[in-house]
């Protein structure tokens, strides 16, 4: 490896990284789960959960395919076919499109948002979990 390269990236590959992103057009299949602040611009078939309390981020070109569990803040700008949790508090845009139920403390829909959703007003961690099932 070039000695310029080298001096850059390994400090790159010991720290870690503040945040995730599933960056658009990239497309996983499987549950998965995060402990870092978080940006899915792309597809997931699976369930997603947020194991921390940072901020969890469906963008405008995002789309899930199954459940988002989150202990932050879940902002919804996408597309969701499953059911969201928050034991927080839940921001859905007006690009969201969710076809699922919703259940946090605290909600607030932007004008332009579609639902075809319940809206459960309260969180209990029993119901809920924040890890994923064992395999």
């Amino acid at each position: 490896m070039n000695e310029k390269l080298s001096t850059w990236v390994k400090p790159m590959l010991t720290e870690s990284l503040s945040f995730t992103v599933i960056a658009e057009g990239t497309r996983t299949q499987g549950s998965v789960s995060f402990c870092s602040q978080c940006y899915i611009l792309g597809l997931i078939e699976g369930n997603v959960y947020q194991q921390s309390h940072e901020t969890l981020t469906l963008g405008k070109s995002g789309w899930v395919r199954g459940d988002i569990s989150s202990q932050g803040l879940l902002i919804i700008g996408g597309r969701v076919e499953g059911n969201l949790f928050s034991s927080s508090k839940i921001i859905i845009l007006e690009t969201a499109v969710i076809s699922g139920n919703l259940t946090c403390p605290k909600i607030e829909i932007r004008p332009g948002a579609l639902l075809e959703s319940d809206i459960l007003m309260h969180w209990s961690p029993s119901q809920h979990s924040h890890r994923p099932e064992a395999a």
